[in-house]
């Protein structure tokens, strides 16, 4: 069992075991490389994701220069336990330990995030499974077109499933109604109909509401999750695993476990993938429990409790939609 100090000595020993996570942190987070905002990202075709490698845990490599850390209070990213492990250095770099390797993560989707918040306007196409009341649906590819200023909105379009299905949401209208076209036949036949984003018709089919469409808004769900798990403290480890090659870009692959259903409901385990360079998540995905696991091995069990797969490839960030191409009335849409 640990000791545990009290008054003023506790104060100091808590105080200097906080400022050397915080430091440490920030000197690893310091190695890469922010992306000026309005830079283009290659488009290439996406990686399927059973050709992702998740070898050996790696260290963390450090790196002193460059510091630009932004916009961060510390009290946001304190691990709610009484002492915080040292970093152990290494001769190739530096390992974290579990609450700090949570704390680099969730700093640079901060990054992330602010990087997104300068972006106006990107196209990309996005791939989601999802399981719906317990059932795995098909893999979905879905066009996607994502506008951040000066209102929040989003246009999809099937490329598979339902071929053809438009879906636009703009947060211009005052109805707060999205617009849904059928694909096929029947989006020829029957004209687009108005839905609320969060009503339970739309969500039959979506475990998020177009309202949070696009990276932003799932990088928004992950850091609430990550914050969540700063705070507890404990029933969650996180591991960096080797960086992984994804729609051919460098990222950094972290993945964290959930002891039992106390610490999280839902997840029982999350893969994500942030770009080395823009700090976004690339892909994310996520595992629920199960009743019964006696005789599975752990890849049956990823197999049957995935709950959520989500991607995005050939991002665009240099491309300036106009306004039009997030109205009702743009002729090409035909909704």
């Amino acid at each position: 069992m640990p000791q545990k100090f009290s008054g003023t000595t506790s104060s100091k020993r808590n105080t200097a075991a906080a400022c050397l996570t915080a430091a440490s942190i920030a000197l690893l987070y310091a190695s890469f490389d922010p992306a000026p905002a309005g830079e283009t990202v290659r488009s290439a075709s996406a990686v399927s994701s059973s050709t992702l490698v998740f070898s050996e845990e790696v260290p963390l490599p450090p790196d002193t220069k460059h510091l630009t850390i932004q916009n961060v209070s510390p009290d946001q990213l304190t691990p709610a336990t009484e002492q915080t492990p040292a970093v152990v250095t290494v001769p190739n770099g530096c390992v974290l330990s579990n609450l700090e390797a949570i704390q680099f993560s969730a700093l640079m989707l901060q990054d992330g995030a602010r990087f997104l918040e300068n972006v106006d306007t990107y196209g990309c196409m996005f791939e989601k499974q999802e399981r719906i009341n317990g059932d795995l649906g098909e893999s979905q590819t879905i066009e996607l077109k994502v506008r951040h200023s000066p209102k929040f909105s989003v246009y999809m379009k099937w490329k598979n499933g339902d071929t053809g299905r438009q879906l636009l949401y703009n947060e211009e209208y005052e109805d707060g109604q999205m617009i849904v076209k059928l694909g096929g036949l029947k989006g020829r036949l029957i004209p687009g109909i108005k839905l609320d984003p969060r009503g339970e018709r739309a969500m039959s089919e979506a475990r998020y509401p177009a309202t949070e469409a696009g990276i932003l808004g799932m990088l928004r769900q992950i850091l609430a999750v990550r914050k969540q798990d700063i705070d507890r403290g404990q029933g969650v480890t996180c591991r960096r695993l080797a960086n992984q090659q994804f729609d051919e870009r460098d990222c950094m692959c972290f993945v964290y476990e959930y002891e039992s259903k106390e610490y999280s409901e839902v997840y029982r385990k999350s893969i994500i993938l942030i770009d080395a360079r823009y700090h976004i998540p690339l892909m994310a995905r996520n595992y629920t429990w199960l009743d019964k696991t006696e005789g599975l091995t752990p890849e049956q069990i990823d197999e049957q409790s995935l709950i959520e797969n989500y991607s995005f490839s050939g991002l665009d960030f240099g491309r300036d939609f106009v306004a039009e191409e997030f109205r009702r009335d743009f002729p090409k849409y035909r909704m």
